[in-house]
């Protein structure tokens, strides 16, 4: 994992701004993304179980991005693929180099592909500073109303501007 060369203040500051970004990220795209490996594993679908997992592990980078100040999590895909080659050492990004999809994916490599998931996720939420509890609903993954409120008046407190939430909510 890259160390930043100063360690970004954690503050309600970053909180409410930096943690927040990479939570909501972990929450509405990470996790919903570890349900489909879970989903392709019980299938047998060991390329969509690879697939889902180098997206999870893109998405683990970005948050890892923006928790150490260098960016925000709402990056475009062309922009994760630059930090993707441009980055020399990030754990995540090194896990993805290793996933590689081919004709005759094996369950052993899908295997491999998830234990590199599991353990960048876990290095992740050490680092969170909360877990955005999600709710699975018929349009998609959805925050508690009442927890987006709390977070949102944090914010307005410190002089943020609202979260954009619809960005993050398909």
């Amino acid at each position: 994992m890259n160390t930043p060369t100063t360690s970004p203040r954690m503050d309600a500051h970053w909180y409410a701004a930096e943690g927040l970004a990479a939570a909501v990220v972990h929450g509405m795209l990470i996790q919903p993304a570890r349900v489909d490996i879970t989903a392709a594993m019980e299938l047998g679908d060991w390329k969509r179980a690879m697939a889902s997992s180098n997206e999870c592990l893109r998405w683990i980078a970005a948050c890892h991005e923006t928790l150490d100040g260098r960016g925000t999590a709402a990056r475009t895909g062309l922009e994760m693929d630059l930090l993707i080659a441009a980055t020399d050492r990030s754990d995540p990004i090194d896990a993805m180099r290793e996933i590689v999809a081919h004709p005759e994916v094996t369950r052993q490599d899908a295997e491999r592909a998830v234990q590199a998931t599991e353990e960048a996720e876990a290095r992740l939420v050490e680092r969170l500073p909360l877990e955005l509890p999600v709710q699975r609903t018929a349009t998609g993954f959805r925050p508690p109303t009442d927890v987006v409120s709390q977070l949102e008046k944090l914010r307005h407190r410190l002089g943020l501007p609202p979260f954009d939430w619809e960005a993050w909510l398909g």
